[in-house]
């Protein structure tokens, strides 16, 4: 018989040795320590192998009365859950049979639509930048980039220097996927300036005193996710973006998704842009554009457009 806690510690070791990314391992260890407290303090439940589906049960009951987190966060909580106990059973702590996780469902969420910015507020807060100064233009590329690629900002926090190619990032998303993104014309413009600016801007220090991630603030250090959320939230205040709309930087990975749809992609290559595992995450996007956006697609990407069909009139008619 195995400890819980020390299970838990077992997996995170795992996790570490695997090549994890650390935000990922963090979140994960929160939710299975919180699991944990549970099962253990208030189920007396203390060993892994005599955890049932019942005391999984109770768990979700319990976050449930607690009211602070809506299905989707709960199903979250789930998922890290069967990763673990799906350790267990390859590292034989448990059996197949006795994971308590297998006949565990997810809770039904409710369809919420994305409200995300329209072109024209996205033209507003890039334009609201001016270009005069290494931050000026580090911080209008960073904006373009969210918009353009769609990718996450820890992402974008961790591109390396090394990363970039002449037609092609790459980046390093959850669960240590690495996927590519394409450097469009306007991101390539801006890069360029900005590469430029960099350098002047640290050309006095050693190289060993700067960081070779591809953004750096004033110090030469990795710029950090909540000074992105700053820069967007100010561009956006001046921009005066629509209350309804949060301006985080995922907003503008829904708008890339949705800008991305409605110019006809079809779900498996935006779910490979976005660094989606499955196309089912992809098309929750789906539910924010409209009726004639949708139609508007079909119509552009009819079946027949492009085949040649003769007009064959009967002259009897």
């Amino acid at each position: 018989m195995t400890k819980i806690n020390e299970l838990i510690d077992d997996f995170r070791l795992n996790q570490e040795i695997q090549g994890r990314a650390k935000e990922y391992i963090k979140i994960c260890l929160y939710r299975l320590n919180r699991w944990g407290e549970f099962t253990v303090g208030v189920l007396g439940v203390t060993e892994a192998e005599e955890v049932i589906p019942l005391h999984i049960k109770r768990y979700i009951q319990e976050r449930q009365r607690v009211g602070k987190e809506v299905n989707r966060t709960i199903n979250n909580n789930l998922a890290t859950m069967k990763v673990f106990f799906q350790y267990l059973v390859d590292e034989e702590f448990i059996d197949e049979q006795e994971n308590p996780m297998r006949r565990i469902k997810n809770l039904k969420e409710e369809k919420t639509i994305v409200v995300t910015f329209n072109d024209d507020e996205v033209s507003r807060i890039i334009n609201d930048l001016k270009e005069e100064t290494y931050s000026n233009v580090r911080d209008k590329l960073i904006l373009i980039m969210l918009f353009d690629t769609g990718i996450r900002v820890s992402e974008l926090c961790d591109i390396k220097i090394n990363d970039i190619a002449r037609r092609h990032i790459l980046i390093h998303g959850k669960g240590s996927k690495q996927r590519l993104v394409y450097i469009s014309n306007i991101m390539r413009k801006y890069m360029r300036r900005f590469e430029v600016l960099k350098l002047e801007r640290f050309k006095k220090r050693q190289q060993d005193e700067i960081e070779d991630y591809y953004f750096l603030d004033q110090l030469a250090v990795r710029l950090s996710r909540s000074r992105i959320n700053k820069i967007l939230k100010e561009h956006c205040n001046n921009a005066g973006v629509r209350k309804e709309v949060r301006c985080s930087p995922h907003d503008c990975r829904h708008y890339f998704a949705q800008k991305q749809l409605r110019n006809g992609i079809d779900i498996y290559s935006l779910s490979r842009l976005m660094g989606h595992f499955d196309t089912q995450i992809t098309s929750k996007y789906l539910r924010g554009l409209e009726q004639d956006d949708i139609l508007e697609i079909g119509r552009v990407h009819s079946p027949l457009k492009e085949l040649k069909i003769k007009q064959n009139i009967n002259k009897d008619i």
